[in-house]
This record gives structure tokens, sequence and C-alpha cells, in this order.
């Protein structure tokens, strides 16, 4: 047997939830023995670190993102949805596996970055049995602990226009499924393949639950050896996805909905009798011109937070919750101002989204008791926070909690540990040792390579050139078009241009 390690964070400030889940800052020691949160006593091979006027929190809960878009941030600054689907989503069919392996890593290591220590992976760039396997070295290898989900592939048919092929979970779709779920979990302390220790498990992703039989015949051949069956779920009109799951007898605990914006009364009553959650994604909701559901009363017990594409910005969860907060302070005065009402206070608190972020992440991704907070037997996903940086000084004094979710940037996390392991260290991610791809595949990247943070980074710029160059002569106005018709989208109603923020003055002919 390996002899154990441990790492004392010293003297740290400690954000510990009482069985209210109530924050409670509070100076201590946190000690951690291999993979787990310990308060035991401290082993003569113990790492000490200390943490004296540090903020030691849990590691975030991302519970929806596309860690492999990393080669499109900065494309999609102005994009709806119909222009974000054939520009950031149907071109994963132009991506080989080494594309995906580097933009997956690099999306994993910007997660860790930015204090991230576990994701809810929706990766839709599958368009061969290959793609997978190079999501998952890319995962391993980073060290961070993800739910992987896995979705159908997707081929390309056409350039002009462009179309796309999805395989909804055909037999060999279902069997690449059924293999990698046997062999996971995957990243398994002291090796890079499974075991039940492992970092990365499989789910499933399916697509936008919508009225009608589709969702009931599929769903019966869904084997669900996964950690979660997720679904995107509706924006507007109609049925809800949580009602369709619920009318064709799919919803329970272990469905993850996203987004599932603009909701009905009965929606709440659905989450709450099934267990199901809902994961919040602010950037892309708001962006859309939609309103994030997480802090609504009737959905907070079942919410977490995502930060979905971070193609458009905000890669941490800290800047969702912020998001989260200042939007839903901004709808409640504006609700409160149409009725000729007003309020002397916000209405919703810091602790509420940091919460979502944590505690409420670990429950969606079915992680609950595992991860979100800092207990003991917990698993020892933990950050060390600046507390005298520009933007955390003094606000860290007052109020530990409202620093990290009003004040903190990435930079300010000096130290992120996964699962006992040290993945940033005094303010630096580091390096990354490559794991071998599961289920004895070819691995993307060589096994036993390791990398630092520039050599990823020059491989994800050198990726971008090349499917940039992949990209030419695609027509994406004419399959704008076609998603049109397509989502049964109106054109009459449809209004164009960026104005400014007046109501009177945002529509454009």
């Amino acid at each position: 047997m390996a002899p154990s390690s441990a790492i004392l964070l010293q003297a740290g400030t400690l954000l510990l939830h009482n069985e209210s889940n109530h924050i409670t800052p509070t100076t201590a020691d946190l000690l951690i023995i291999d993979s787990l949160i310990s308060r035991i006593d401290c082993p003569v091979n113990t790492r000490v670190v200390n943490c004296r006027d540090k903020i030691i929190s849990p590691g975030f809960v991302d519970t929806h993102r596309h860690l492999w878009q990393t080669q499109y941030k900065g494309a999609h600054d102005d994009h709806g949805l119909v222009p974000y689907i054939p520009r950031g989503n149907f071109t994963a069919t132009l991506w080989s596996p080494e594309d995906l392996f580097w933009g997956e890593l690099a999306g994993a290591l910007e997660s860790l970055d930015a204090g991230t220590t576990t994701v809810v992976d929706h990766s839709h760039c599958n368009p061969t049995p290959d793609h997978p396997q190079a999501a998952i070295q890319a995962l391993v290898s980073s060290g961070l602990r993800a739910v992987y989900c896995f979705t159908p592939a997707r081929r390309l048919v056409s350039l002009a226009p462009l179309k796309v092929e999805d395989d909804t979970f055909s037999e060999e779709s279902l069997s690449i499924y059924r293999a990698l779920a046997k062999a996971g979990p995957f990243g398994g302390s002291g090796s890079g393949s499974g075991g039940e220790d492992g970092r990365v498990h499989m789910a499933l992703l399916r697509g936008p639950a919508r009225p009608g039989p589709g969702p009931s015949r599929q769903a019966h051949h869904l084997p669900r050896a996964g950690r979660r069956l997720t679904n995107t779920g509706a924006g507007r009109g109609g049925p809800t996805a949580v009602q369709v799951l619920h009318a064709h007898g799919l919803l329970g605990p272990d469905v993850l909905l996203s987004h599932a914006t603009s909701p009905h009364d009965i929606d709440a009553d659905l989450y709450r009798a099934s267990g199901a959650c809902v994961s919040s994604t602010p950037n892309t909701e708001l962006q859309m011109g939609l309103f994030p559901v997480a802090l609504r009363p009737d959905h907070y017990d079942h919410a977490s937070l995502g930060v979905d594409c971070h193609s458009w910005g905000v890669p941490g969860i800290p800047g969702q919750m912020r998001m989260m907060l200042q939007a839903a302070r901004f709808e409640r005065g504006d609700w409160f101002a149409s009725q000729g009402l007003w309020s002397r206070d916000t209405g919703f608190a810091a602790e509420q989204v940091f919460n979502l972020g944590t505690l409420g992440g670990a429950r969606a991704a079915g992680l609950q008791g595992e991860v979100g907070s800092l207990r003991v037997g917990m698993k020892a996903d933990v950050l060390v926070f600046d507390t005298d940086s520009p933007s955390m000084l003094a606000a860290a004094a007052e109020n530990p909690v409202a620093a990290i979710v009003l004040h903190s940037n990435p930079s300010d996390i000096e130290m992120v540990i996964v699962d006992g392991v040290v993945r940033k260290e005094g303010g630096k991610l580091c390096d990354t040792h490559v794991a071998a791809a599961p289920v004895e595949a070819k691995s993307a990247v060589p096994p036993g390579t390791t990398l630092s943070w520039k050599q990823v980074a020059r491989r994800v710029l050198d990726s971008q050139l090349s499917l940039k160059t992949r990209a030419q002569g695609m027509d994406f106005e004419a399959n704008e078009e076609l998603l049109i018709d397509m989502m049964h989208l109106s054109r009459e109603t449809m209004v164009k241009g960026i104005q400014s923020s007046s109501h009177s003055h945002l529509i454009q002919a």
C-alpha cells in the first residue's frame, strides 16, 4: 500500500456550513489526508501551508459546461442562440480528436484556475468514436473532478449550406457509451485509468425535451449506468422540458436539466416531487435575453449554477454568482417599481448564490455528500484565497463570503486542491501530466507527457487557426434560416439589431 500523503492548511478562515447550510467563517486548521478532508492527528510527513489571513473555501461546482469550446473564445460576443448554434456547436463536426483534447484540457485548466473543482461537462463534440476517448483523456490529465456527459455522434453532411446529421442513440453510440460506463469512473488515485475512487464519471446527455413521442422512445434504450442523465431545457413557449419528461415518466433524481427558463407554476412541484435538479447559466441566459431561474424561491432548493460557454466569457462560478445575484435583485426591484412600490432591501443574499455554486452544485451533479462543503470525510476539493489582493482587501476582513461572490477574481485564488492533489499553487497552474486514454484507445497525446500551461496555450492557438481554415466556405447564414424553421420561430415577430438599454430604443427594423 502506498504511504499516505497529507496537507495541513493552518490557521485559515474556513467557510464552514452548519446544519442549516448557513456559513460561519471559522479560524481553524484543515487537515487533508490522501483524497479526503480529515481533522484527525497530523502525520509526520504532513506538508504544512500557512493560511493565516487566507480564506479556505470548498471548491466550486459547475453543473453545465462545454469544456471543449476553448478555441471559440471571443467568437460569440454578440451572438444569440440562432447565430451561435451553427458556428459554435455544429462546427464540432470539423474537430479532430487532437483539437478536442487541447480544447478540453485548456477548458478544464481554466476551470481549475478559477476555483472550479467539479464540472458537469456537456461534451457535444463527438463526430467519431475516438472523440469521447480524447475528451476523457484530457479530463483525467487535468486533475479536474467531472461528470462527462456522453452525447451521440454529430456528423457533417454538407458545407454549403451547412448541414449536420445526429446519430440519435444508435446501437453504435450506445455500445461506445456502455464500454466507457463499464470502464469508469476514470482517474482513480495512483493511475490514469478507472477505479471506484475515480474523479471522472459517465453520464448521458440528451437534447432538448420537446413535446411528442421522441423522448419516450429514446429513453427506453438508455442505460442508466452513469452518474446523471442530463437534458437541455426548452426556453420559451409550449410545455416546459420538466413537464415533457414528467409526461413520459422520465423525471427522477438522476435528471439534471439545463437552463429551463420561463418555467410554469407547476414546474417547481415537479422538481420537488421528483428530486430532479436544474442548472442556471446566468451569463449565457442573460445574453440570450432569458432570465436564469436559480434564485426563484420555488426553484432554489433544486438549483445550481453553470458557466455553459466559456467561449463568450466568465469562466468561473463566482462570476456566475455575481450575475445571478444582481440580475435577481434587478428583476425584483423592477417588478416593485412596476407596481408603484419599492424595497429598502435587496431581497437576495450573497450567501444564497455561494451555496448554489457549492452545495447546490454538488446535489445537482449527483455528488452530494462528497463535495461542496468543508466537512470531515468529504473529498478534499479545497480553495485558498488571498485576502490582501487589490480586489479582496478589506472585503475579506468584513465578510469572506461576500468577498468571494462580489469581489474575487481567479487571480485571487492562491491554491486549488482536488482529491487531495494540488493543481494550482502560488497563483499558478501546476504542470499537467498526460494520462492514457480509456478503454485501450489511441491516445490523442502520448501518455506521460508533461505540459506547462504555456505549452497547452500554444497548441490551442495552433488548433484555433487550423479550425478557422477548415470552416472556410461554410454557409452559416443559410443554416441560421434552417434553424429558424426547425425551431418554429416566427420571422414576423423577430427583432434585429443592437441598440441602447432604453426600452424605447431597443427595436431596430
